[in-house]
């Protein structure tokens, strides 16, 4: 088959092309490692040292996803209303201690644990990461979504938890 008929074959389905890709290569990397196929397991390699001065930016990714969700579960906010925490609508003064005093907190605790259990637990710093960072957005902006239709983020929902998960796992 043809490069340009499996592009065709891409553009057809349901879903975005790049999650398609991104499935593909995400499969091909998770192969690599289970088979310990040298070149692609080199060129992860390759793509982690050459993209480690950016750890920093994908710990800051992942910090955020998981404020993201703190901030979910604890907060509410709508065009006229605001809760924190109960089903009780809250002040501005509650609303503003919360946001400001508590998911400073939060994000304080989230910095300090964060970078020490992604470094301690993971293979492919960046590479694991990213792919959890993308995992997790998708989840965390569709968490409200009641009419999500999770067929047409499937590929990109498997890509990333393959990168996240599949190199800790298989070396």
């Amino acid at each position: 088959m043809e490069l340009i008929d499996i592009h065709r074959r891409v553009k057809a389905s349901d879903c975005k092309s790049w999650q398609i890709y991104f499935l593909g290569i995400s499969v091909l990397a998770a192969v690599s490692l289970y088979f310990d196929i040298g070149m692609i397991h080199s060129f992860l390699w390759n793509l982690e040292s050459y993209l480690s001065p950016l750890d920093w930016l994908a710990i800051l990714g992942i910090q955020g996803i998981l404020i993201g969700f703190v901030a979910e579960f604890f907060y509410e906010q709508g065009d006229g209303y605001a809760k924190v925490l109960s089903d009780l609508f809250g002040s501005k003064d509650r609303t503003l201690l919360f946001r400001v005093g508590i998911m400073t907190v939060i994000s304080g605790i989230i910095t300090m644990v964060v970078p020490t259990v992604l470094r301690a637990v993971t293979e492919f710093l960046i590479i694991q990461t990213t792919g959890a960072v993308i995992v997790l957005g998708i989840l965390l902006i569709h968490l409200e979504i009641r009419n999500w239709n999770a067929k047409t983020e499937w590929p990109a929902i498997v890509a990333g938890g393959l990168f996240a998960i599949a190199p800790s796992v298989l070396i």
